[in-house]
């Protein structure tokens, strides 16, 4: 009989660096490899995270550590005279035509940006920014531990004035905000709400009537826009995305959320969104805990994407950029492409592993003959690690408690296009997991297993 790929009910086993693709080429589902990590620019910053990146045409803007760097088409970059007053923690940019702006959690900075020099906005009247966004013309703070945004002076972000701010009534504290379909989305304690540019020659942003979104927002770092909609880290430890009419929908499941709940913070959660070929995924980090969670929104359903050694991927930020997807290491500087036919990360290994759904039949004992997958044979490399790629099979008769010796075999070395990969004579069970993991670089891609099995009587 052949084995669905993943169970009716996906809660509390998630793919290890594996995403199902219900589109392949040769009409089957199939896991397929999450992308690998090329490295693209390294100004040998160790110890350094890449707290955020921006791209500005075909410029590459991105702070790395307290610095700024400046960085070309061809991934030449420079240093910008000046630095933040701040080594570590999540920034926040945008630009107009004239200015970049950054906001560090504590100050703000500008750029011009056809220069190669970063000054700190000293006006009196600009707040402590706990983020920042950009429309229409104006460049937006809101106010860290207040209920405050303020706006700049059209066209300059230098320039703040003193009258140009909002404060919400309640005593809820203003915590980010993020722009989604030409509205600026405002996320507080225990509410969010969105705003409109009404025009207003005073001051132009009002709220859209009616309009409160009753969850809030349990991590600054955490939201993200992403195929017309956002998501983010609820004050609760949930990941919300927004739906029609406003409606915030619980994307996580109920297993995802007691996990995150019982980590040592989730305060301090990033999150970061983007597409690549069809699939539009929201990645959220949790740097304390070192784990990071995705959800893929044309699925619906989430992996894990855990380094070699379990602990969080190497991922801080993204950015598009030079038609590549990009993203910064969390604590050596480098920056890397996402690359779904790269199958190291920056040449460490990754480890993939899948637990298939259990295998049982009304209590009774199972006798299992053969077990098989499919994957994308002959993928071996021609020499070094994966000339002759292996798959490890283990399995558990015990709900997943303790699991089986490890059993070996072949991918498929280059060329072996015919080769399935096959274990025997398996024993018996009332139940079984089985569970596959990968850690050659090679093509992962794996397709529905097979297992041929007989029922016992009892």
């Amino acid at each position: 009989m052949e084995l669905p790929l993943i169970g009716k009910s996906t809660q509390g086993v998630y793919p290890l660096n594996y995403f199902i693709e219900p589109e392949m080429e040769n009409q089957r589902v199939a896991l397929v490899g999450t992308p690998g990590l090329i490295k693209r620019y390294d100004p040998s910053l160790d110890e350094s995270a890449v707290r955020g990146m921006h791209t500005v045409g075909n410029t590459l803007y991105a702070v790395i550590g307290n610095a700024v760097y400046k960085i070309a088409i061809d991934f030449s970059g420079v240093a910008l005279t000046g630095t933040l007053g701040t080594t570590i923690g999540p920034v926040w940019m945008e630009h107009d035509a004239t200015y970049l702006m950054v906001v560090d959690g504590s100050n703000g900075y500008t750029t011009i940006l056809t220069g190669t020099t970063l000054t700190e906005i000293t006006d009196a009247d600009f707040p402590t920014p706990s983020s920042l966004l950009y429309m229409d013309g104006y460049f937006i703070v809101t106010e860290a531990d207040s209920r405050n945004f303020h706006i700049s002076t059209l066209n300059d972000p230098t320039s703040w004035p003193g009258d140009s701010s909002f404060s919400f009534t309640s005593s809820e504290d203003l915590l980010n905000g993020i722009v989604l379909n030409r509205e600026l989305i405002f996320f507080r304690g225990n509410i969010v709400e969105p705003f409109y540019n009404s025009g207003d020659t005073d001051f132009p942003f009002e709220r859209i009537p009616d309009v409160k979104i009753e969850k809030g927002l349990g991590a600054v770092a955490s939201p993200a826009v992403l195929a017309n909609t956002m998501l983010w880290l609820s004050e609760r430890g949930q990941v919300l995305m927004l739906g029609a009419k406003y409606q915030p929908e619980i994307v996580s499941t109920r297993a995802i959320d007691r996990e995150i709940n019982k980590y040592p913070s989730f305060t301090d959660a990033i999150g970061y969104a983007y597409e690549q070929e069809g699939h539009s995924f929201y990645v959220l980090i949790f740097p304390v805990a070192g784990k990071t969670w995705c959800f893929d929104v044309a699925t619906r359903l989430w992996h894990r994407r855990p380094d070699i050694n379990n602990k969080r991927h190497r991922s801080n930020c993204y950015a598009y950029f030079g038609r590549k997807h990009l993203v910064g290491d969390y604590e050596n500087g480098k920056i890397y492409e996402f690359d779904t036919e790269t199958y190291t990360d920056d040449g460490g290994m990754i480890r993939r592993q899948h637990v298939f759904p259990r295998v049982d039949q009304d209590r009774k004992n199972i006798f299992h003959s053969i077990f098989e997958v499919w994957f994308r044979s002959g993928v071996g490399l021609s020499d070094g690690q994966g000339s002759d790629p292996q798959v490890v099979l283990d399995w558990s008769d015990d709900d997943m408690r303790t699991w089986s010796n490890q059993h070996w075999e072949s991918l498929g070395k280059l060329g072996e296009n015919e080769n399935r990969s096959r274990w025997t004579a398996l024993g018996s069970s009332r139940g079984r997991n089985y569970r596959m993991t990968i850690t050659d670089p090679v093509d992962p891609t794996c397709y529905a297993p097979y297992l041929e099995a007989s029922v016992g009587l009892h």
